[in-house]
């Protein structure tokens, strides 16, 4: 019945078959020419926890219980105490009725099933391989067989719980401020279908590797032989970015197009990318000239111009970012004058039917990039509310605001409505037309739009409370959640679920029974009531009414052997023969 100990773990999910196949639309984006794809499969004894936790699911059965109570859910995990499924479910509850320590204590057994029925080729960390022949995957990993990049299919049912699994890991670990370990999660979940990303991992990664603020000693050495200190996850940033592997794919299933983008098309992507290098110009661009020297690539102005194209692109963050932040933008000063600035901006937060084309597409897109902007916004604006980092979005904004003015200036002069760049003192227009006569003034230029991919409509289904810094918890009372149960639970081992004796769900009879002496405890129940029959019921023996009475397979052998000859009897978990 699936209580052993570390066995339960091996056999339950052991079965991994791979097979490698040539994708041809995955080769556009994903280096490797060759796919292993490995799908979970269930053993025998898995299978038949799984027939046991669908029928609990569909509720009203012999057993009682269903899948909307959480007692039913901690009574069977305490019964079977590897069943991935319900092991995460469970973890879930705990988390949001704020039990965090044994919520955690249960994901943790969850993703422990699905680790040791991986293969090792599977999980990360792989280097069996010799390091020349070690291809690295497209999220620096190096998992790696051969050159084959290794992918599980998502759509798959026992592949399911693994990605979900590997999900909530990532997701408390950064409600805890593990970063690394949440950067290290996401990135093993992304690397498991990077084509697709069906748990939306690139919402949220960017936030884990900039927040970690883990140190790593770079290869590039400073002015005078010292070795400089580079930010981890900066560099996985500005990584991912540049080497272009990774995409966002999406086909619209109206019009039947695909769609594709890159990751500075994303709206966190293209921001972090841009924080990322000015981090990396605080740490490498110190003794280079102007910030510009050629051994460190000149991240100061790789830096401005990645921010200059995020304002540009995705104008609408800006006013968002200084609000989060509680930036004072109403006071004008010598060093920043907000209001001027944010005038180009906040138009574009308005959402106006001017905005928004008349297309079906158009209007999913835009809902779309909106959407991603309140995750990002929510979840991140806390990287950027530095003092330095606010002067850095400042001078960006006016450059963008200036090269905005430039362009609108020029687009002027090409249509004829404006004289600047020409010489009009000295035209023959100009002496030609009387002193009073009216001349045209420049148009002012529009406001700056916000310009989002289609592809983006691949996460507009993504809930924006899964990506937020805490659950939203229930009170205790909201759940009735029974203590006693959630401990057997969490008990595992020859002290725990070997050492206990297991729930039993009686029948009908024994609540039709229950309720025919009117559902009261304690002596009461007992009166009028005939002695034999309470003795029978106290030994495992009970009869009459068509009630079938539950033994618990634990007891006692001989006990249990006794008991079980009786006709109304029945062992839990086994069958009764068929009676002639």
């Amino acid at each position: 019945d699936g209580d052993g100990g570390d066995g339960d773990g091996n056999n339950e999910e052991g079965n991994v078959e791979g097979n490698e196949k040539n994708d041809n639309t995955a080769s556009t984006t994903i280096p490797p020419t060759r796919q292993r794809w490995f799908t979970l499969q269930m053993s025998d004894t898995y299978q038949e926890q799984n027939y046991s936790y669908q029928e609990m699911l569909g509720g009203g059965n012999a057993q009682g219980g269903g899948g909307g109570d959480p007692n039913s859910l901690a009574m069977f995990v305490a019964d079977h105490p590897h069943f991935a499924d319900t092991l995460l479910q469970l973890a879930m509850v705990l988390y949001h009725v704020d039990d965090r320590s044994r919520g955690n204590d249960l994901l943790r057994r969850s993703v422990f099933v699905y680790e040791s029925a991986l293969p090792s080729v599977v999980l990360p960390g792989n280097d069996d391989d010799d390091d020349d022949n070690t291809t690295t995957n497209n999220n620096g990993n190096g998992n790696s067989n051969n050159g084959c990049e290794i992918l599980i299919d998502v759509d798959r049912a026992p592949n399911a719980g693994l990605f979900a699994s590997l999900f909530r890991t990532m997701q408390t670990s950064g409600m805890s401020g593990c970063h690394d370990a949440a950067l290290a999660a996401g990135r093993f979940l992304l690397s498991l279908d990077p084509l697709r990303d069906p748990m939306g991992a690139l919402l949220i990664l960017d936030y884990y590797a900039l927040a970690s603020r883990r140190a790593v000693t770079a290869a590039h050495r400073r002015k005078g032989g010292s070795v400089a200190a580079m930010e981890a996850g900066a560099t996985f940033v500005v990584g991912i970015v540049e080497s272009g592997t990774v995409e966002v794919h999406h086909r619209d299933p109206l019009t039947d197009r695909h769609h594709r983008c890159t990751l500075v098309d994303m709206p966190n992507w293209a921001f972090s990318y841009a924080l990322a290098l000015y981090r990396l110009s605080l740490q490498l661009d110190d003794d280079d000239d102007n910030g510009g020297g050629s051994d460190c690539g000149g991240y100061a102005v790789r830096a401005e111009d990645a921010l200059v194209r995020a304002l540009q692109t995705f104008p609408m963050i800006l006013p968002k970012l200084l609000s989060m932040n509680k930036v004072n933008i109403r006071d004008r000063s010598f060093r920043a004058d907000w209001p001027t600035i944010l005038s180009y901006f906040e138009a574009d937060d308005d959402g106006g039917s001017h905005i928004v084309g008349n297309s079906v597409e158009d209007r999913v897109t835009r809902a779309s990039g909106e959407h991603l902007v309140r995750i990002f916004v929510g979840r991140c604006h806390k990287l950027w509310k530095e003092d330095d980092v606010v002067r850095w979005m400042y001078r960006c904004a006016e450059r963008v605001v200036e090269e905005h003015k430039d362009r609108h200036a020029k687009h002027d002069v090409m249509g004829g409505t404006a004289t600047a760049g020409f010489d009009v003192e000295n035209s023959d227009a100009a002496s030609a037309a009387p002193d009073d006569a009216p001349t045209t003034s420049p148009t002012p230029p529009p406001p700056l739009i916000s310009a989002f991919s289609p592809a983006l409509a691949r996460y507009a289904q993504c809930d924006p409370s899964e990506y937020e810094d805490a659950f939203r918890t229930l009170p205790p009372e909201a759940v009735a959640l029974d203590p006693n149960l959630v401990a057997p639970a969490m008990a595992m081992g020859a002290d725990g679920a070997g050492g206990r004796r297991r729930f039993l769900r009686r029948g009908r009879g024994h609540q039709q029974q229950h309720q025919r002496h009117g559902g009261r405890g304690g002596a009461e129940e007992d009166d009028g009531r005939d002695p034999l029959e309470i003795v029978r019921q106290m030994m495992g023996m009970g009869g009459g009414d068509d009630a079938m009475e539950v033994l618990d397979p634990d007891s006692p052998l001989l006990q249990l052997y006794l008991q079980s000859l009786l006709p109304w009897a029945q062992v839990e978990g086994v069958r009764p023969p068929p009676r002639g």
